[in-house]
Parts: C-alpha cells; structure tokens; sequence
C-alpha cells in the first residue's frame, strides 16, 4: 500500500506540475512576444510613412540618396534591437535577408512573420511595385527568458518530485503504520492472544477503525470468557448430574437384586419397592427439572398482565397448608414462570424443618417466601442457588429434592431481569423475596411514559 501511495502522489505530480508550469510559462512569453511586436509594428507603420514621405515623393533620388534616407531615419526614430531592410526592385539598397527568409520579398501586403530560429520578428511592407519595407526586430531575449523559465520549471518540477516523495512516504508511512498494527492485533485476536491497542481520539477512518476493533476485540473476549463460564457451568452441572444419579441408581439396583433373591420377608419386599418407587420418582423429578433448566437458557418470556392474588391462589392450591397474606398488585410477566417459581419457594421451604405454615407475603411488583426453619449460613446462601449444591445432603436425599430448585427459581427470575433476595439465619429460618424491577409505562391518557 505505501508504494502505490509514494506512485500515486509521484504520478500526480508528473500529470499536473509540468501541465501548469507549461501554460504559465507559455503565456508569459506569449504576452512578452505580443507587447512587443505591437511596439514593433507601430514603429514600422510610423518608419513607413517617413519614407513614403522622402523616396516616393521624389522618383528621381538616387539608389545611394535613398540609402542615406533610410540610414538617418533607422538612427532617429528606430530603436537598437531593430533592422531596416530596405529593397527595391529586389536588390537591397541598405541591410540583406538570409535566403532562409528571401521569401518575404514575394509577400504583395504588409505581413508579419516570427522566425523561430533567428529569434527575430520581420515586418515585410511593400511601399509600392518597386519598394519594399522590411524591419527586423530582435526578440532574443524573450526566447532567452523562455528557456530561463523553462529550465526553472524543470527544476521546479524535480523539487516537486523529491518532496512529494519525502511527503508521501511520510504520509502512507503514518498510515500503513496505524494499518500494521492493526494487522498485528487482527493475527493476535486469530490465535487468541492478547491484544494491546490503545483507543485513538482522533476522528478519521483509521481512528474510527481502531475503536471498532478495540471494541469488537473487547466483544469477543467476553464472548470466550462467557463461554468457558458455560463449559465450566456445564461440566459442573454434568459431574453434579452423575454424582447425584449414581445414589438412587445404587439404591435402585440394591433394592432389585434384593427382591430378586427372594424369601419370605414380605415387608422387606414391600420396603424394597417402596425404595425403589421413591428412588424412580426422584430420578424423574430430577429429569424434569434439569429439562426446564435447559429450555429456560433459551426461553422467551410470554408475558401478560395479571393479578397477583389470583395468581397465588392458584399456585397454592397444590399446597393449602401455605399462609397467604398482603395485598393484590398488577404485575406484567411470564405468568406461568411466576406460578413456577414460587410452587417451587414454597415446597423449597417445606423442606427446611419448619414446624410452622410456610408463609406467602405479597407486596407490590412482588412476594416473599418465609420459613422458620434451620436456616443457612451467609456462605450457604451464597451457594444455595447453584445447581445440585446442597447444605445437608443427608436432610436432601430425606426429602427427596436434588439442588435444583432454587437454581430454577434464579433463572425464572434473571429471565424478568432481577435477582432472588435471600436472607437466613441458622436455627430462625430462611426468607427469599422476588421482586420485578421498574419499568416504565405509558399513561393510558397521555401516551407519556411513567413509572
């Protein structure tokens, strides 16, 4: 890129330079060269009339009078660059043409003629049929000039060159150097290494570029640290999964081999189905639960506006021993996720100890689900929502629940853009408020939007 700068810049200077220094030199001498011969002209028109005066007006003046006549006029009223040629009959009685001009003795009107090559103006003007006029003006130094100026010109056009040159290179050296080192952090994002851009002030389009890259480089760490936190996540939840089914799968197959022997112990039998039914119930609880977890990732919420009451009432009809209190709000959601999510708070908080009615708190934007229960430590709450975590085992695998509840209950609530609240003391209970966040609305009237 930089040597089709540099070729560019050279070849435009080269096109356009000369182009220009060629018409103003040109017409500099084009207007020297015509001031001049109207000078010229008007002296020989003036030389004319002087010697149509003194020779025609007397015919019998002699050849040599007449070149007299015609020296004294030159002297008085011509001036050093000018010649005069006077002929008649074709033979010169005072100055002689070159033969490469001999042909303006032929002209039969007054005529101008500029000789390049003797760097002269001749002024041919026939008198009558006998006498011819011709004045020769020296125009040397306009040729003179004109090649002064040219020869300017050429060097002009090289110092012309030599600094669009050293400015191109300058230039594209500035450009092609921000490019390179975005080229370096393009390969440096390629194989994954770490890129040290700073971000450019300025506002021209490599400036802009550079903050774009700088940005999308951003982006795409913090899409591979998201990443490797899902793998992460994933493998956890993966070596969580295993570790959980491997204890009903024991107890199940124990249980199988159990009645497979046989024997006369009937209640043993009846015990061993009974875990076994137990053990199977938790698998497909556990199955069940983890299938919504994998659909919520990617869920959309349908939401509607409806009345929280009502919407308690109905998720606690499958637990009538809960206690319902507080006061009905409008609330806009995923309807169905809410019913979900506090179905599962509640039978969450069933299996804390409590030897009092879970209690249902509704409040505006939300609820709250409180027990009187063991409690839980501020490192167990901490944790409590990560999936298959469990603070007692023992306690879990008594109730039949696997560490996934609450896991689905913080991502019902992440998917309405808020987090679970949860506040716990060991031996007093544990309390989990959900509450939506704010946002505005249109006033039904004016349109305008309101909180």
């Amino acid at each position: 890129m930089r040597k089709q700068i540099v070729t560019g810049m050279i070849l435009l200077i080269l096109l356009i330079l000369p182009l220009l220094l060629y018409l103003q030199i040109n017409q500099n001498f084009q207007v020297s060269v015509n001031n001049a011969r109207e000078s010229a002209d008007h002296e020989e028109t003036f030389m004319a009339r002087l010697l149509s005066s003194e020779i025609l007006r007397n015919r019998s003046t002699s050849n040599a009078e007449i070149r007299n006549t015609v020296q004294n006029i030159g002297k008085q009223y011509g001036y050093e660059q000018m010649q005069i040629l006077f002929y008649k009959d074709r033979i010169p009685l005072s100055g002689v043409l070159s033969e490469e001009n001999a042909f303006l003795l032929d002209k039969k009107d007054r005529t101008s003629f500029l000789s390049d090559s003797e760097e002269a103006l001749y002024i041919v003007h026939p008198l009558d049929e006998h006498y011819t006029l011709i004045t020769r003006s020296d125009f040397s130094v306009f040729y003179q000039m004109l090649r002064e100026q040219t020869a300017a010109g050429i060097r002009i056009c090289l110092g012309g060159l030599v600094i669009a040159a050293v400015l191109s290179l300058l230039i594209s050296g500035r450009i092609t150097r921000r490019l390179k080192i975005l080229s370096r952090s393009a390969d440096a994002v390629r194989s994954g290494s770490a890129i040290h851009l700073e971000p450019s002030g300025k506002k021209d389009e490599i400036g802009r570029l550079t903050n774009t890259f700088i940005a999308m480089s951003d982006a795409i760490v913090q899409r591979e640290e998201n990443l490797r936190e899902d793998a992460r996540q994933r493998q956890a939840l993966i070596d969580a999964l295993a570790h959980e089914m491997r204890t009903p799968l024991t107890s199940i197959v124990s249980a199988a081999r159990l009645i497979q022997k046989g024997g006369d112990m009937v209640q043993m039998r009846e015990e061993m189905c009974d875990l076994i039914v137990k053990e199977s119930q938790r698998l497909a609880e556990m199955d069940e639960n983890l299938m919504k977890l994998t659909r919520m990732n990617s869920a959309e919420l349908k939401t509607e506006t409806f009345s929280l009451l009502e919407m308690a009432q109905e998720a606690l009809a499958v637990t009538p021993d809960a206690v319902l209190t507080g006061e009905d709000s409008t609330v806009t959601a995923d309807r169905d996720l809410i019913i979900h999510l506090m179905r599962n708070l509640v039978n969450n908080a069933a299996k804390s100890g409590t030897q009092t009615p879970v209690r249902v708190t509704l409040h505006p934007r939300g609820f709250s689900v409180s027990d009187e229960g063991r409690g839980m430590t501020p490192e167990e709450v901490s944790r409590c929502t990560e999936a298959f975590w469990k603070a007692d085992p023992a306690r879990t695998r008594a109730s039949g629940g696997a560490g996934l509840g609450l896991t689905l209950c913080q991502n019902i609530a992440r998917l309405h853009g808020t987090d679970l609240v949860i506040r716990s003391t060991p031996g007093k209970g544990t309390t989990v408020e959900f509450t939506l966040p704010l946002h505005p609305v249109e006033d039904s009237e004016t349109q305008e939007p309101v909180l």
